[in-house]
């Protein structure tokens, strides 16, 4: 096969790939109710950044809803590590109460990890990104010797890749109408490496 070829075929390639991971959010299929909230993943509508149109709205901006901001350590023991993670939450065009978060599935550095459900109750922001006062608590349970553990996790990546599901649990109002509802939020980014050397 000719250069010019499989240039064309690695091409192509990337572009189905790339086309396969952005609709994979949109395609995952949800449970109709969680805990007596209706799944509806259009009931919010994020705001895009200054320079960028609202219009055209689609499901993968929802995805942008919650983010992860800074990590820092809270504690160490020898079985594990504690981390305090900021929430950011995207500002959205109509108003919102948030009862609480779940998540879902999650995974940080090729580590799979369970966190607790955030029950601190909030409202959406409107005008600009809202950082929330109560952190959220992550543990990731390091089985091996404690030194060598800490060692190849500081020694890794300056940032870890995150990925997983957060289901946030809220009262949403669409036109002049509140509705019940449960908006699921695909994670998939990067933290910054807290045990990394500044």
């Amino acid at each position: 096969m000719s250069s010019h070829k499989l240039t064309i075929l690695t091409c192509w390639l990337i572009t189905v790939l790339s086309g396969m991971t952005t609709s994979a959010a949109q395609t995952r299929a949800y449970p109709d109710k969680i805990r007596g909230y209706k799944v509806e993943r259009t009931v919010v509508e994020v705001k895009k950044p200054a320079g960028q149109s609202n219009d055209g709205t689609t499901d993968s901006d929802v995805d942008s809803l919650i983010k992860l901001g800074e990590p820092k350590v809270a504690h160490m023991t020898p079985l594990g590590i504690t981390f305090e993670v900021s929430i950011v939450v995207a500002p959205v065009k109509q108003s919102g109460h948030v009862d609480f978060l779940v998540f879902e599935d999650m995974n940080i550095n090729g580590r799979s990890v369970d966190i607790d459900e955030y029950h601190h109750q909030f409202e959406l922001p409107n005008k600009a990104p809202a950082t929330l006062k109560s952190p959220l608590r992550i543990y990731i349970y390091l089985p091996s010797a404690l030194l060598a553990a800490i060692g190849e996790w500081a020694d890794s990546k300056e940032g870890w890749p995150i990925t997983g599901r957060v289901y946030v649990f809220g009262k949403f109002k669409k036109s002049v109408f509140s509705f019940k509802r449960v908006v699921p939020v695909e994670l998939n980014m990067t933290m910054r490496n807290p045990l990394k050397q500044k």
